[in-house]
């Protein structure tokens, strides 16, 4: 389960830009959009698999902040007040749409073309083989992804992905620290098994085929 993709780092200033903009700062939101656009698009992404919507909850996410910026009171760090509202915004949206298959094509996985991801240097860069087995595993973790269910899935885009404690998603979701720690567990599992499967699977594949080339001979 291990992946190669690299994402930013989550947001860790304490420079509170919704309270500077509630206090007549216009510049200070553009600053909370800086810092937490990049992010916010992949955690929506993640969850729906669709560039289009993600960018689209975006802007609704910035908007219903910049819209609320006056009943804003701070209630500890700002960082968790986004996250709580953009984890608000994306179970609205679930419930609201009815479950459907997603067939999208793999050309934007995890953080593959994540322009915010850290760059290679060209002495670095990995070789033909190393990209296609980086997007083998991208696209297998993907699938497993997909095939949690949304409870588990958004604790772990949370708890890995965002890199949120504990705690926090349990204020975040509204659930008992334990049940968290469950989600998690079971997430991870699932993912292993699923991951292992499909590895197992594609072994037998590859050892089917040199068999078949071995045996024109």
């Amino acid at each position: 389960m291990k992946s190669k993709s690299k994402h930013p780092a989550p947001p860790t200033s304490d420079v509170d830009y919704l309270a500077l903009y509630r206090d007549g700062e216009p510049q200070a939101f553009r600053q909370l959009v800086d810092v937490y656009r990049d992010r916010m698009l992949q955690f929506f992404y993640r969850l729906c698999w669709d560039r289009d919507r993600a960018e689209d909850l975006t802007q609704d996410l910035f908007l219903k902040l910049m819209l609320g910026s006056k009943r804003y009171r701070p209630e500890g760090r700002m960082a968790t007040f986004v996250y709580r509202v953009a984890t608000n915004l994306w179970i609205d949206h679930y419930r609201q749409q009815r479950p459907r298959p997603r067939f999208f094509s793999f050309d934007q996985v995890v953080h593959s073309d994540d322009d915010s991801a850290p760059r290679q240097y060209a002495g670095d860069d990995p070789s033909p083989h190393e990209q296609l087995a980086d997007g083998e595993e991208r696209a297998a973790m993907r699938r497993a992804l997909e095939r949690l269910t949304e409870p588990h899935r958004l604790v772990f885009e949370l708890a890995v992905y965002q890199e949120r404690p504990y705690g926090e998603i349990s204020d975040l979701l509204r659930i008992p620290v334990g049940t968290v720690k469950s989600r998690m567990h079971n997430a991870v599992h699932a993912l292993k098994e699923m991951l292992g499967k499909e590895e197992r699977q594609q072994a037998r594949g590859e050892s089917h085929g040199i068999r078949r080339v071995g045996g024109a001979g």
